[in-house]
């Protein structure tokens, strides 16, 4: 017997969705949203009864008697043709707006879009119409040069009055007195002659000439004056300038004054008009020697000094800076080596009132002497001021110092007295010493301060020597 089929599952119940309430945007119709224009813009930020730019620019508009704004192209619509662009038109602005009309907005300049701050302006003055605008041009020249150019004294310094002296002959001697004293200068001493050579000679050794005017032998001479252009040769490197006279001109002038051996020549016969330059070139000339010889002179005794600074008079007292280089060796190989270093300091004593002039230099001096005379080879000794003097003692222990430094002070003593200004005045000095032993802290300036308060120490004590 057969099974009766099973029968067919119960229909499963489908769950319902619960669907939430809808918001208020949701239930709300849906429409086309526009964002705002300008005008609208600058409506909701102006405050309530004021004009918007939109108000006033209609307002501008119909008191102008413009016509109708033009209306903006809506979105999406293909541009007009190019032929149809109208130029940009300039934004037209109100300088200033009628408190009454406007409310608050005072003093502004409003354009027909936006309100912008006044702008800062400068009156232009009226201008006739056949005013030219380059007659307010104002041109300044400056007239220094041409000034300068028409006045020496700016161009050149003042020259300076020469002492010439004169050898020419007898024909020509007065009118070169006369054509160099018409030049502005002083003739010290004019010669006619062969016998005048010798005095003239003479005379630029002894006295300041500064141009001698000599005639070169040829035509025209009929003495030879190479005595004397020698002469002036010898006075290198101050000597006078020289000026040779021919009678002949161009080039043969200036070959016959350089066989003769001058600086410069000029041509028979003398007048002011021909002389007066080779005056003026030799004055420029002159000024230059003395220039180069001054500069020479002093480049002299920089470098003597120099070699002093470098190196020194071995046996006398030596530069501060050489003193301090040596020193600072020393120092260096008595740590090294290990052995004694000393220091000695002396200052020239004299008793009040204060001396006459001159006689604290000499003191020092003999105090100077004594010292390089009593101190040993390998001692260096020097000068710190107008009164003291320094000692450094090698190889030497504060007692052997002491024992020189007694040396030094006896041979002071043994000097001359200086009488001046009815005073009596003997040579003395006042004397300290330090040092420091091998392994002891040894610098420079811990040896002079202990000399210098020893030396302050021994004037408030009234004795010589301070060990």
């Amino acid at each position: 017997m057969k099974k009766p089929p099973p029968p067919p599952p119960p229909p499963q119940k489908k769950r319902a969705k619960t669907q939430r309430p809808p918001t208020n945007a949701e239930s709300a119709p849906r429409t086309a949203v526009r964002r705002p224009t300008h005008e609208e813009t600058l409506r909701d930020e102006v405050a309530p009864g004021a004009p918007t730019s939109a108000h006033i620019g209609a307002a501008r508009r119909d008191d102008a008697g413009g016509s109708a704004p033009k209306p903006r192209r809506p979105f999406g619509a293909p541009p007009p043709p190019l032929d149809d662009v109208s130029p940009p038109r300039r934004a037209s602005t109100i300088s200033r707006v009628d408190d009454s009309d406007f409310g608050d907005l005072g003093d502004l300049e409003i354009d027909d879009a936006v309100a912008v701050p006044p702008r800062a302006t400068t009156p232009v003055p009226h201008r006739p119409a056949d005013d030219d605008p380059a007659d307010d041009i104002d041109i300044i020249v400056d007239d220094s040069a041409g000034d300068s150019a028409g006045d020496p004294a700016r161009e050149l310094p003042a020259l300076p009055i020469l002492n010439v002296a004169i050898s020419e002959t007898h024909g020509y001697l007065a009118s070169a007195r006369t054509a160099v004293a018409a030049c502005g200068h002083t003739v010290v001493l004019g010669a006619g002659g062969a016998d005048g050579l010798d005095q003239l000679a003479t005379l630029i050794r002894r006295e300041n000439v500064d141009v001698v005017i000599v005639p070169l032998p040829g035509s025209g001479t009929p003495f030879d004056a190479t005595p004397l252009v020698a002469a002036a040769h010898a006075l290198e490197p101050r000597r006078p300038v020289l000026v040779g006279v021919v009678s002949s001109t161009g080039t043969d002038a200036v070959r016959r004054a350089r066989a003769a051996g001058v600086d410069l020549v000029a041509s028979r016969p003398h007048d002011a008009e021909h002389l007066a330059p080779v005056l003026l070139a030799a004055a420029r000339l002159f000024a230059s020697r003395e220039a180069e010889a001054n500069a020479r002179g002093a480049e002299v005794v920089l470098r003597g000094k120099l070699e002093q600074v470098a190196h020194g008079d071995p046996g006398g007292l030596q530069p501060v800076e050489m003193f301090q280089r040596a020193f600072e060796t020393e120092i260096k190989r008595a740590r090294r080596y290990d052995y004694p270093l000393a220091v000695a300091m002396f200052a020239v004593e004299l008793a009040p009132p204060p001396p006459p002039s001159g006689v604290r230099g000499i003191l020092r001096a003999r105090a100077g002497n004594a010292i390089v005379r009593s101190i040993r080879d390998i001692d260096v000794a020097t000068q710190l001021d107008h009164e003291r003097f320094l000692v450094l003692l090698p190889y030497t222990t504060v007692d052997g110092a002491a024992v020189l430094a007694r040396r030094v002070i006896d041979a002071v003593a043994a000097g001359d007295v200086v009488t001046a200004g009815g005073r009596m005045f003997p040579p003395r000095v006042t004397g300290a010493v330090s040092g420091a032993n091998p392994g002891e802290q040894l610098s420079f300036t811990k040896l002079v301060r202990e000399c210098s308060r020893g030396l302050e120490q021994a004037r408030r004590d009234g004795k010589d020597l301070v060990p």
